[in-house]
């Protein structure tokens, strides 16, 4: 006897063959299939060209003639016939021919009808094959009767096949620009914008706000503010900032109240934005203390205003206005020191005006402003007189001299006001300087005619006390030596007879003399001067009483 064990495994090997002879039996069958039923192909319809009567005509024959069947015993059971429906009688379709422009004559497309093959047919090739049962019986009908509706001829017309059948296209009328009504130019132009072709938004809202290309003129405010709006993204995207901000404007001007506050915002931030990119390009590109820079930030801040104009209660743009207005003062100060160190004293005056003029000044950096403006007048100045010292030690004595002129023509245009007291001295030091220089080279050279000029000019500035009295000591040593040439040359005179010369000379001798001290050199410095007139004086007289 087999144990529970034994069993339990015969009975799962046979089922394991079975299941093997069963998927055997799938793959390779031991019994050849039924071979399958292999439908005659249907004939593909032809196209042909033929009238339209023949078509219509040759596919009503085709679907009212019944396909032809064989007769088969029907089964037991019996229904009771349906009513044969009626086929309506196809109505003629009516064609739209357009002529080909090469065709000879007219031409049209009909569907030839299904050929249907007949016995004879049959007998050549492969007999038809039948249903088991016939469709009266499978359908339970009687012989005669058919369960098929009839379609209608232009139901089974098979679609046309491009490849075989003439294309003929006539060409469609061109109809000319229709013109835009005014919402509609608005969205177009948006849709335009969005596009990026901003160029063809500009061109078209352009055209409609100002009547051309036969365009109607926007019917209501509200629209005409709109297509400004459109304008000025478009001229935004452009990089036209200006134009942007007019055409902005002009929609604020021109809108409703009610649709304004959205215009409003509208050029607020595109105020914002430009003066936020020209603060960054400023930062970027621009170099500290250049005048580019100064435009760029003054720029920023006119842009920050309009921008606080059109929103007063943008409590955020009123302090990036201040924030902004600080910042171009500052500009202002660091583009007027460089400009000081460039010795540009011209260009340092006028930054200064433009800041001092401007209404928004803040009046607490008046005074500090003022200041370096009189700054700029004694550092030109004192380049003129350190020229003039350069000229001098070089040797070009004329260059000296006009370099010291225009600084006392500059000086001598100026208000009392301009320059401060500490200024004022600062100047006429240098001034001092300068010609106290030039007076003490020609003294030097033995020029003593040529050094009273710088040295009384020197005389003419307030400077101290000591500066002073070295120019006086100057003024001295050079009207000895004129005094000393002069009695040469009245010597001379009297020599050659010429006595009345003679005195003239000698008189203007003892003028010169007096001249110097009425300018505040003391009589005591010029003893020497005199001491050389007086000796002349005693020759005159003694030539005088000699005549006599």
């Amino acid at each position: 006897m087999l144990s529970e064990e034994a069993l339990i495994l015969t009975g799962a090997f046979v089922a394991c063959g079975l299941l093997v002879l069963g998927v055997l039996e799938l793959l390779w069958p031991t019994q050849p299939r039924r071979r399958a039923r292999v439908r005659p192909a249907a004939r593909r319809p032809t196209l042909s060209l033929v009238s339209d009567r023949e078509a219509i005509a040759t596919s009503a024959r085709a679907f009212a003639s019944p396909l032809a069947v064989e007769p088969v015993v029907a089964e037991a059971a019996i229904v009771a016939p349906l009513a044969e429906p009626r086929i309506a009688d196809p109505e003629p379709l009516e064609l739209e021919l357009i002529p080909a422009p090469l065709a000879a004559a007219e031409a049209s497309v009909s569907i030839e009808a299904p050929v249907v093959a007949s016995a004879g047919e049959e007998a050549q090739g492969h007999p038809r094959r039948v249903h088991r049962t016939s469709p009266l019986a499978r359908h339970r009908l009687e012989r005669g009767r058919t369960p098929y509706v009839r379609r209608t001829a232009a139901a089974l017309e098979p679609p046309e096949s491009p490849a075989e059948l003439p294309l003929v296209i006539e060409p469609a009328p061109v109809a000319g620009p229709a013109a835009l009504s005014p919402a509609s130019l608005v969205e177009r132009c948006f849709a335009l914008h969005e596009a990026g072709r901003d160029d063809e938004v500009i061109v078209l809202g352009m055209g409609a706000l100002e009547g051309q290309d036969g365009q109607e003129a926007p019917a209501d405010a509200h629209e005409t503010a709109a297509l400004w709006s459109v304008i000025a993204l478009a001229r935004q995207a452009l990089g036209e900032n200006d134009p942007a901000r007019v055409a902005l404007e002009t929609a604020i001007a021109v809108a409703p109240a009610s649709d304004q506050p959205a215009y409003r915002r509208q050029l607020a931030a595109l105020a914002d934005g430009v003066a936020t990119a020209l603060l960054a390009e400023a930062d970027a590109h621009l170099r500290t203390g250049s005048e580019e820079r100064l435009a760029a930030v003054r720029s920023a801040t006119e842009w920050r205003q309009r921008a606080a104009t059109a929103t007063p209660g943008d409590e955020r743009l009123v302090d990036l206005v201040a924030a902004s207005e600080a910042q171009l003062w500052s500009t202002y100060e660091r583009t007027v020191s460089v400009c000081g160190q460039r010795q540009d004293f011209r260009s340092a005056r006028r930054l200064l005006r433009e800041a001092l003029d401007d209404p928004r000044f803040p009046p607490a950096r008046v005074e500090a402003f003022r200041e370096m403006f009189s700054a700029t007048f004694s550092g030109e100045i004192g380049q003129l007189t350190a020229q003039a010292i350069r000229s001098v030690q070089e040797g070009r004595e004329s260059d000296a001299l006009a370099a010291l002129q225009r600084a006392e023509s500059l000086l001598a245009s100026l208000s009392p006001d301009v320059l401060s007291a500490k200024r004022r001295e600062e100047v006429d030091r240098r001034m001092w300087w300068g010609y106290s220089k030039l007076g003490e080279r020609r003294l030097s050279a033995d020029e003593c005619e040529a050094a009273l000029e710088p040295l009384y000019n020197a005389l003419d500035y307030e400077v101290g006390a000591d500066l002073r009295r070295q120019t006086h000591e100057l003024l001295a040593q050079a009207l000895e030596g004129v005094a000393h040439a002069r009695a040469l040359r009245i010597t001379g005179l009297l020599e050659a007879g010429d006595r009345d010369a003679a005195i003239v000379q000698c008189d203007r001798l003892e003028a010169l003399l007096s001249d110097a001290v009425g300018r505040g050199v003391r009589t005591d410095d010029l003893d020497q001067a005199y001491g050389t007139v007086q000796r002349l004086m005693t020759m005159l007289g003694a030539v005088s009483a000699t005549e006599r």
